[in-house]
């Protein structure tokens, strides 16, 4: 990349490009966001976001553009959220979140909508979540999670609805997990994880089932790894990763 940094987030664009945003590198917080041309193999720099941040979360929507939302600027942390579009590779702001937040997760819906969930702010960890609707900008509240949590994971599974796993809550890394039901707005609690984590990342198989990996359980970083079963509610262990990884990243291969 043309710029170190950590905290960033990376979001496969429709045309497979890479778009890199923010994060903290140099001791600066970063506004910079770059691309990444996977035919070339190079990085070019691209429109700067509105503001600096970093712990914060980028997602794709229907409409290609990418909805960057909350975050760390250096001072305090954001309820500010703002739109990359990548044919004029410039960013407008949109409606802000009903609350600042960082460490927070944001999933695509089914209908179009965006789920962010939990994070931290204020010296308080959240249980709230809120949708964004990109065809007015605005955001509205929805259901609370069962529990407070920042770090963790959410992910859509193929019925819609999405899981929660792990995440800090209170500085206590957690196993619990639960399930947002996009049709009714509410959440249930279902199979606990065998390992307590935070800083994990969390994918989709093409089974529908779900792959955790690592993470760190608040006093080690840890390489094991458990799949979710939907139809079932219960995870069971997989092989360990060969090496602890926290605060890695993990993406699904063609072949499964």
């Amino acid at each position: 990349m043309n710029q170190a940094r950590q905290g960033h987030t990376a979001s496969l664009l429709a045309d497979g490009s890479v778009l890199v945003t923010g994060g903290f590198g140099e001791q600066v917080f970063l506004d910079h966001a770059e691309l990444y041309d996977p035919s070339t193999e190079t990085w070019t720099t691209t429109g700067n976001m509105k503001a600096r941040r970093d712990y914060h979360s980028a997602t794709l929507l229907t409409n290609g553009k990418v909805l960057v939302t909350g975050g760390f600027n250096g001072e305090i942390i954001v309820d500010t959220a703002e739109l990359y579009d990548p044919a004029t590779e410039t960013w407008i702001t949109t409606g802000n979140m009903a609350e600042a937040r960082d460490g927070h997760t944001a999933s695509l819906l089914p209908n179009g909508k965006v789920l962010v969930t939990g994070g931290f702010s204020q010296h308080t960890f959240k249980n709230t979540a809120e949708l964004y609707d990109s065809s007015t900008g605005t955001w509205a509240s929805t259901g609370n999670m069962k529990d407070t949590r920042d770090y963790h994971t959410s992910t859509v599974l193929t019925n819609g609805n999405v899981l929660v796993t792990g995440g800090s809550h209170g500085g206590i890394t957690q196993n619990s997990t639960e399930l947002y039901d996009s049709s009714t707005e509410v959440w249930i609690t279902t199979g606990s994880m065998n390992n307590a984590r935070q800083n994990h990342q969390a994918v989709v198989l093409k089974d529908g089932k779900v792959l955790v990996t690592g993470g760190s359980n608040g006093g080690r970083a840890l390489h094991t790894a458990e799949l979710y079963d939907p139809s079932t509610e219960l995870w069971t262990t997989v092989d360990k990763m060969n090496n602890i990884q926290d605060g890695h990243e993990i993406s699904p291969l063609t072949n499964g």
